[in-house]
């Protein structure tokens, strides 16, 4: 969805986001970028002269959102972060197919058109997913990868079914704030407004839920991906139990070389996304000094 044709209450969103961003943030720019796949909205922040780094954001959390996440990253790398298609961002064009690599030809084509051969990158949620796509299709493009509550290693259904399914019938029948709330409770509590009221504005825009991302992967498919790995998980991770998905990365990663865990949801509190930011600016800046 791009600007065009995102909502006057989504668009205003989004740009008020991007405003606060402008205030956190160096060197904050944002351009379409012709790829062979079509246009891509890019947002970029921090030196133009520091190492390039790849944000693949989480769903329906676009680039102001997810810069603002890791805004400590920009003050040692040039963050490049795309509007993934399908999402509540500017980039126009249906989701890609979750299956056949579809997703990696994506991110490549934009790398390609940026001549990044080869960067360290972060995915967050589902942009962990698309992130092990990439890994999966041309692990050398990938000189360190930090993972954050990642998709792409099983596909929840009975975890976030039990905490949904009832505060969804609720918010359909009655599509109020007061109702989105309690379905959006065991996703963020109340640790990030801004972004939940995005989220609202997603809803009531109708834009179709690109629910399945790429993978589940096994060990076989990332045996090539040779890149230092960090995994973050959270304890009250509404998809993701902190300890299956811990478990499933040491079996099919690797060189998984950090592992750290939050006493937090999966949007978790400002204070664990500070930490979490230090912590995966720590890693990068530890592992590509090697």
């Amino acid at each position: 969805m791009d600007a065009v044709t995102m909502s006057l209450d989504l668009n205003r969103r989004y740009e008020t986001q991007w405003q606060r961003l402008s205030s956190l943030v160096h060197d904050l720019e944002g351009e379409y970028v012709q790829t062979t796949l079509g246009p891509v909205w890019l947002t970029c922040a921090g030196p133009k002269s520091a190492p390039p780094l790849l944000l693949l954001h989480g769903l329906h959390t676009p680039a102001p959102f997810s810069i603002e996440f890791f805004r400590s990253l920009t003050q040692h790398y040039r963050v490049f972060c795309p509007d993934i298609p399908g999402q509540a961002g500017k980039t126009p064009g249906l989701a890609p197919m979750p299956s056949n690599q579809a997703y990696a030809l994506w991110v490549e084509c934009l790398l390609d058109e940026l001549d990044i051969s080869s960067c360290c990158a972060v995915g967050l949620s589902f942009g962990g997913a698309v992130l092990l796509d990439l890994a999966v299709r041309t692990p050398k493009r990938i000189s360190a990868a930090s993972l954050v509550v990642p998709a792409g290693f099983f596909r929840p259904i009975f975890r976030p079914l039990k905490k949904l399914l009832m505060p969804f019938v609720d918010f359909k029948l009655h599509p109020d704030q007061m109702h989105f709330d309690q379905l959006m409770k065991p996703l963020l509590g109340n640790n990030w407004p801004a972004l939940e009221d995005y989220y609202f504005a997603v809803f009531q825009t109708g834009i179709p839920l690109t629910l399945i991302p790429p993978g589940p992967y096994d060990q076989s498919q990332l045996r090539q991906l040779s890149a230092p790995v960090q995994l973050i998980t959270a304890t009250e991770d509404l998809y993701f139990s902190s300890d299956k998905l811990r478990k499933c990365a040491q079996q099919v990663i690797p060189n998984l070389v950090h592992l750290s865990e939050v006493e937090d949801l999966h949007v978790p509190s400002p204070l664990n996304r500070d930490k979490i930011q230090n912590d995966v600016l720590s890693f990068l800046m530890k592992e590509m000094s090697m």
